[in-house]
């Protein structure tokens, strides 16, 4: 079964630069934690973000049976 690619992410949080495909987190606080404590970021859509296709999984999120560990399931990641 081929794998379709994956649209880019709605935004990135401020302080972790984790992506979020949930338009309605835009403007909200980051759910991500960082050394045990939550990140006080805000997920922003920006268009100054430049998302590059995962090359391990080629824009699908997955690799083979599982969920990609380089991009974390989203199949973009931010540049550079």
């Amino acid at each position: 079964m081929r794998q379709v690619k994956k649209p880019k992410p709605a935004g990135a949080c401020t302080v972790c630069r984790t992506p979020t495909e949930l338009h309605e987190s835009l403007n909200n606080r980051c759910r991500s934690t960082l050394n045990g404590r939550r990140c006080y970021g805000v997920y922003k859509s920006d268009l100054s973000y430049i998302w590059d296709e995962c090359e391990s999984c080629g824009g699908t999120g997955v690799v083979g049976t599982q969920v990609c560990a380089e991009c974390a399931g989203f199949g973009w990641k931010l540049f550079g």
